[in-house]
């Protein structure tokens, strides 16, 4: 369990907590590029507790800036698009991507806009995502995930929005232990990494802490000489890629802190061996069109009904059987995460299957007070800018080995240098055509 104090650490993101300087520290993905049109509306953006103002002028450059206009403090989200440039409905002053103040029309003095200007963010588009850093100072080295390396026909980027702080679904995605239980009526028929974890609960667990985060290890010994391998990734704060096989597409998850109580839950999915169609096909051949038709804007908003007690629970089928009474992966996680919008954490008790939430906590509260102190930020190395980060090797593992596999082996050489290669031969097969 942890403290009240430790507790609210952890937790909270809002201006004022001790996490909110630090977790401005990274680029944040914020909306799916395909959301903002050019020369259309402006788009409101909250993060961490503060609200700003995004936008596409007519030439497709982004801008991203905070959300009250300098003049009487109207929202910009109001404004008129134009010109490569935001005009405030209240007194038409106008703002371009650069925060740079170009007209004042209700001032007689023509000069007068020289003098005023807009706060605006670093930002990049990548892998069909709009991403903006909000700290001080350079930002640190852009993450060159293998996802961002994948053309847009093998890749897709989405986004759901979780009503809980942003710790409870992260937490979720670290934790191997779950997966045989809560998703235990779906195993027959969910994706192959989740088939080898169908029936073994306790698996063996182990931590190896890494420069940008930590490994978690679950092992599940089948009986018949074969092991299932679960790897996580993890890269501090916000980042998980979870256990995907070699047939499956691979998976960068953000937990992005919205506020207390809301994150943004990012799934950027990827193939270098398939490209989209042929995942489409596949979703409908296993009569799984919803999960891969959902709203790519908020993947989360109808995974069951949050007007409800019990979020649209089945009680009838769990009384047949099924265990959760919910229809898919999911809604079982987005509901176990949004039960509870706030956990009070000093009221848990941990068990050995918690090793890796309690490491990964240890690891938090290390890091933030070495930030606090004048360290760099956790997960972004010991330059503290994210250099010399493998991120492009990195993906989650779930594979069946041999018993007399080393593990950590399979995962860090193996698969990294069969993913290196493969990565290598795409690319250059991509370039001739």
């Amino acid at each position: 369990m942890l403290s009240k104090e430790d507790n609210i650490r952890f937790t909270e993101v809002e201006p004022g907590a001790a996490l909110h300087s630090m977790a401005k520290r990274y680029w944040l993905p914020y909306l799916r590029a395909e959301a903002l049109e050019a020369n259309g509306k402006s788009r409101k953006v909250e993060l961490l507790g503060e609200t700003y103002i995004s936008f596409r002028a007519a030439d497709g450059t982004l801008g991203f800036l905070d959300e009250q206009c300098p003049h009487r403090g109207a929202s910009l989200v109001l404004a008129r698009s134009g010109d490569n440039a935001l005009t405030c409905i209240f007194h038409g002053w106008k703002f371009d991507v650069s925060g740079k103040c170009v007209e004042t029309p209700s001032e007689a003095n023509p000069n007068f806009c020289k003098t005023v200007k807009v706060k605006t963010y670093p930002v990049r588009e990548a892998g069909g995502v709009c991403w903006v850093y909000l700290g001080e100072g350079e930002p640190p080295v852009f993450p060159d995930y293998e996802y961002f390396k994948a053309p847009p026909e093998y890749r897709r980027a989405r986004v759901g929005y979780c009503h809980s702080n942003w710790t409870q679904n992260l937490e979720t995605l670290l934790d191997s232990s779950h997966i045989g239980l809560l998703h235990a009526s779906g195993a027959a028929t969910q994706a192959p990494n989740i088939k080898q974890a169908a029936g073994i609960n306790t698996p063996k667990l182990s931590v190896v802490e890494t420069p940008y985060g930590l490994q978690g290890y679950a092992l599940r010994d089948r009986g018949d000489g074969t092991v299932s391998l679960r790897v996580t990734e993890f890269v501090a704060p916000f980042t998980v890629l979870n256990g995907a096989t070699r047939e499956e597409e691979g998976r960068l998850l953000y937990m992005v802190p919205i506020n207390n109580r809301r994150a943004a839950f990012w799934r950027m999915e990827w193939d270098l061996n398939h490209t989209q169609d042929y995942w489409v096909e596949q979703a409908k051949a296993e009569g799984m069109e919803e999960l891969f038709f959902e709203d790519p804007d908020d993947f989360l908003a109808n995974v069951f009904d949050r007007t409800k007690e019990n979020y649209d629970q089945d009680r009838e089928a769990m009384a047949q059987g099924h265990w959760s009474g919910f229809k898919h992966l999911r809604a079982e996680d987005a509901a176990v995460s949004d039960s509870v919008p706030m956990v009070d954490r000093t009221k848990e008790n941990l068990g050995a299957s918690d090793l890796v939430i309690a490491r990964m906590r240890q690891q938090f509260f290390r890091g933030l007070e070495a930030f606090e102190n004048g360290g760099p930020a956790l997960g972004l190395g010991p330059r503290g800018d994210g250099s010399g980060i493998p991120y492009a090797d990195m993906r989650g593992t779930a594979e069946l080995i041999s018993s007399d596999t080393d593990p950590k082996d399979f995962h860090n050489r193996v698969l990294r240098e069969e993913r290196a290669a493969a990565r290598e031969a795409f690319l250059a097969a991509m370039e001739t055509k």
